[in-house]
């Protein structure tokens, strides 16, 4: 049965799209896609459901539906019950938030612990910013081309890099470099690497060598580099500290 939001939530239809769109601009930060951004919110009216009715409520083609489902499972912001049909469910919101708060909280800390460092012994910060997907990729390829010794990567977007840099990884495995990479579950990467997955994941963070580093937002569209080695090998402590959690 088609479930009216409009009516449920006892909104008018101007309020209610702005309400939306907020949400939707807001989700967009955590990686999600459109299509997720619609279900997630359908699911949360449904509460309990199967594809068919989250993909009318969302208003998202069925043919995608079930796509879209296996991504937000991935992720961890829904879980599956098995049957005929499969139920969908969401994670509460409160409690993603919590999640998600807590992983930003311990990258902030981070961050808080590299400005002591820097602060104590006066190095200059040095990080550069790359705007443009196309650029933040190029940039990724170039980091790639000059390892030696070892690649750390922490991503929520394996299937993108792997499109776009797979041959770079491939040629940094045969040089004989060490590629550790943590991903999300289901996501699948190049064979012949330290393979570990995580849920929660929210940006693409690389080091390379321990002497550079580059940190990119969920969509890859902007990053932040630097090849300060203090800060490359704090992130790759830090990424290091992920791999054996």
């Amino acid at each position: 049965m088609y479930l009216d939001i409009e009516e449920l939530a006892g909104m008018d239809m101007g309020t209610l799209l702005e309400r939306y769109k907020k949400v939707r601009d807001d989700l967009a930060i955590l990686n999600f896609s459109e299509y997720e951004t619609r279900a997630y919110i359908a699911l949360v009216a449904l509460q309990l459901s199967d594809a068919e009715t989250i993909a009318m409520t969302a208003q998202v083609p069925r043919t995608s539906m079930y796509k879209v489902l296996e991504g937000l499972v991935r992720k961890g912001y829904v879980t599956v019950t098995e049957g005929r049909p499969k139920q969908y469910s969401p994670e509460p919101p409160l409690a993603l938030k919590e999640r998600i708060f807590s992983r930003l909280g311990e990258s902030f800390d981070d961050l808080e612990t590299i400005y002591g460092i820097l602060r104590e012994k006066g190095i200059p910060q040095v990080i550069y910013t790359i705007t443009g997907r196309e650029k933040v990729l190029n940039k990724m390829a170039e980091l790639l081309g000059m390892a030696k010794t070892r690649i750390m990567l922490s991503t929520s977007n394996a299937a993108i890099l792997k499109e776009h840099l797979e041959k770079k990884f491939i040629d940094a495995r045969n040089r004989g470099v060490e590629i550790s990479v943590i991903t999300l579950p289901g996501q699948k990467f190049i064979s012949g690497v330290n393979i570990m997955r995580r849920s929660g994941l929210i940006a693409t963070d690389m080091v390379v060598d321990g002497r550079n580093a580059l940190i990119a937002g969920a969509n890859l569209e902007v990053c932040g580099f630097t090849d300060n080695a203090v800060l490359a090998q704090h992130l790759e402590g830090f990424l290091g500290m992920m791999m054996q959690s």
